[in-house]
């Protein structure tokens, strides 16, 4: 990694807070799998229309990276994040479409159908 201690450490910490923030959230999820409530404490089209927001969010963090970074194997891989938070974002529109919670967005004409 550095060689410079104060960098270094710097860097460990952000990394530990991630993992406990990974943690943190992963075990909510999971506890709220194994919960036996009928009721959701919040509603399926906020659910959906805030995870599709948060993956949004976190392609636009990947897009920032891969356009600072001078290491193409970091490249590579924020490439791949992106491609799969477009994937997972996607769904939760066409999800929220479907479900009438929000408009389908304009689209091109089909030229052949005219």
């Amino acid at each position: 990694m550095s060689k410079r201690k104060d960098v270094r450490k710097v860097m460990e910490t952000g990394l530990d807070v991630a993992h406990k923030h990974i943690e943190l959230y992963s075990s909510i999820m999971h506890e709220e799998n194994l919960h036996t409530s009928t009721h959701a404490p919040f509603s399926e089209k906020l659910m959906t229309f805030h995870a599709g927001a948060m993956f949004k969010v976190a392609i636009t963090y990947y897009a920032t990276a891969m356009t600072t970074s001078m290491r193409l194997d970091i490249v590579g891989h924020c490439e791949a994040c992106i491609l799969r938070d477009l994937k997972v974002a996607g769904r939760c529109s066409e999800v929220m479409i479907k479900n009438g919670w929000i408009e389908k967005p304009p689209e091109a004409s089909d030229r052949k159908q005219m």
